[in-house]
């Protein structure tokens, strides 16, 4: 089967397209045809090794996937042969999704459905889950609270507006004025601002028509931190999902959002955990039925995966890049 894998890590170039044996599944997992997979900002830095995979190198990159379960090791019994599958959360302590085939752990494939295509389902599996683990498991959202959601065109922002909205939530985006903004209103936030304004927590207020912000969907710890505080309410959450930048933590909360205000309205700011298959099954239901639409950017084969990361990491897509591993 061919994969793409990298020997060393680095940069893109590092990648290659290797043809290597099919896999078997051990013990608790499942030997699945790759029919889709998606490239997301974390394969990038399992690559370069700010994380290392325990297995060492060479190794296969990628996160998520879609597909079909071909075989099935001893003690699986979350899947059968035949089933249709979508996983997120691979290519570290297990083998990647920029592959022909995968063995992966049962307990992280989701049932696929039927109506739903299988580049979908790629596309949607960390993009969906992530926001939904984020907003709803961890920041409580609630019918009639307003969402912001910063980077709401990106590929997990698109995801978070829709999570947002079907809970009732009144959705305010950040993006760039333009195609960008037009596209988070067109996959249902309320009102987009830009994040490049030079007052952005006047101008969140005001999309907001006044109201403070309930749960902050940030991805990037320091981005917004100022904006995000000045706009929150009391009992507000900060969602976090990512980092760039060092942010000092003391008894939870950021030291700058000690000095921004002695009140703290009572906020609190929590990471967001790995994903998990019974919040994929909820997206694929969602999916099938039509509540959540995911929306692709370009897709590419097998043998362009350094040319998809680049897209990726360019900052200018809307929506997700995806692999059709069959080119």
């Amino acid at each position: 089967m061919r994969a793409v894998r990298y020997h060393e890590h680095g940069d893109e170039s590092v990648l290659t397209v290797d043809t290597v044996d099919l896999p078997d599944p051990g013990p608790e997992e499942a030997l699945v045809r790759i029919e889709a997979a998606s490239v997301n900002p974390i394969d990038t830095y399992v690559r370069e090794g700010y994380v290392r995979p325990p297995s060492g190198l060479p190794h296969v990159g990628g996160s998520d996937l879609a597909g079909v379960v071909e075989a099935v090791g001893e003690d699986v019994t979350e899947v059968e042969e035949g089933d249709r599958v979508f996983a997120t959360g691979l290519g570290l302590f297990s083998p990647g999704t920029y592959a022909e085939y995968t063995v992966a752990p049962a307990g992280q494939l989701a049932p696929l459905p039927d109506g739903v295509l299988f580049r979908d389902g790629a596309a949607a599996a960390m993009a969906f889950a992530t926001a939904w683990r984020a907003l709803v498991t961890r920041g409580d959202i609630e019918l009639g609270d307003v969402a912001l959601v910063h980077g709401a065109a990106g590929g997990v922002g698109h995801a978070a507006v829709q999570v947002a909205k079907a809970a009732g939530a009144t959705v305010v985006g950040t993006a760039r004025d333009g195609e960008p903004a037009e596209f988070a209103r067109s996959v249902g936030a309320d009102a987009v601002v830009d994040y490049r304004s030079e007052d952005l927590a006047a101008d969140i207020s005001e999309a907001a028509d006044g109201r403070e912000v309930d749960v902050v969907f940030e991805p990037q710890a320091d981005a917004h931190l100022d904006a995000n505080l000045a706009c929150l309410a009391r009992g507000g959450r900060i969602v976090i999902i990512g980092e760039n930048g060092p942010i000092t933590l003391e008894g939870g909360l950021p030291m700058e959002a000690k000095k921004a205000d002695a009140d703290l309205r009572f906020m609190s700011i929590m990471a967001s955990p790995g994903d998990q298959a019974a919040i994929l099954e909820r997206v694929g239901e969602r999916l099938a039925d039509g509540t959540f639409t995911v929306e692709i950017d370009s897709v590419f084969g097998l043998d362009q995966v350094p040319d998809a990361l680049r897209e990726l990491m360019s900052s200018g897509t809307l929506g997700k890049v995806v692999l059709d591993t069959s080119r």
